[in-house]
């Protein structure tokens, strides 16, 4: 649909026209998917189920991804975690940094009238900025907020990029970082470079490392204050059933 758009469409209305057919594409899929069993707080959608994680090719996981907008559980979490336990929407004006920026987020994100929103990324075209962030390009003390999810397990130099996330915030400010827990000791080996080993060894091709809960202490040493926060702290077992969520933890991590 996009390419018919693209294709016929001048470029000055492509993305209205494009938001028009995405929010009807959307709307379409809640009347499909319409129930009463599953919630995704993201896209407001009341659902009888959630669909599997597709990925090349193959069933990651059931269950677990919205049908309406594509959310996975750690966005649900994620996005309830900053609504309702941050000072995200409080209304003051705040300047965020979101390192990869995942679209069911980044939309959200730029509705928020008193946030000045920035995304980078390392490839070129992925957000409005391109970035390494082991070498932000920014000055010490140029962020409120950051969000990073899932990137750090990807980066060789994460320590460097924890470093830069320091430096980059303002005093108070804070960011909260996703990393997928697998084991109870970071585990890493540099001389595991080609994807389809690393894809043996750590489970993913562009995965560097397995993290353990001991990564905690990897942004402690970056100066941080981290509060380790889950979703059975705030939530019942049946509220995560609805949400369609697992215990994946959020790194809090504060610039006192």
């Amino acid at each position: 649909m996009g390419r018919f758009v693209s294709a016929f469409v001048p470029s000055t209305l492509q993305r209205p026209a494009l938001a028009c057919v995405n929010a009807f594409i959307r709307w379409l899929r809640k009347i499909r998917y319409l129930g009463g069993r599953y919630y995704c707080p993201l896209c407001r959608s009341r659902l009888r189920t959630f669909v599997p994680l597709i990925e090349q090719g193959y069933i990651r996981r059931e269950n677990k991804r919205c049908p309406v907008c594509s959310s996975l559980e750690r966005h649900r979490w994620a996005w309830g975690y900053l609504k309702e336990r941050t000072n995200l929407m409080n209304g003051k004006p705040k300047k965020m940094l979101h390192v990869a920026p995942e679209r069911e987020l980044a939309d959200l994100f730029q509705r928020i009238s008193a946030l000045t929103y920035l995304s980078g990324d390392l490839a070129s075209g992925r957000a409005l900025e391109q970035m390494d962030i082991t070498q932000i390009q920014y000055p010490e003390g140029t962020f409120d907020i950051i969000y990073c999810s899932h990137v750090l397990e990807h980066v060789p130099e994460d320590r460097k990029a924890i470093a830069e996330f320091y430096r980059v915030l303002k005093p108070g400010g804070w960011a909260l970082i996703v990393i997928p827990i697998s084991r109870e000791q970071t585990y890493e080996d540099t001389a595991v470079v080609d994807p389809q080993e690393r894809r043996r060894v750590f489970g993913h091709p562009e995965h560097v490392r397995h993290c353990g809960w001991d990564y905690i202490e990897r942004f402690q040493a970056a100066g941080f204050a981290v509060t380790l926060e889950k979703p059975s702290a705030y939530l019942n077992q049946a509220q995560m059933r609805r949400l369609g969520l697992k215990e994946e933890p959020l790194f809090f991590c504060e610039k006192k």
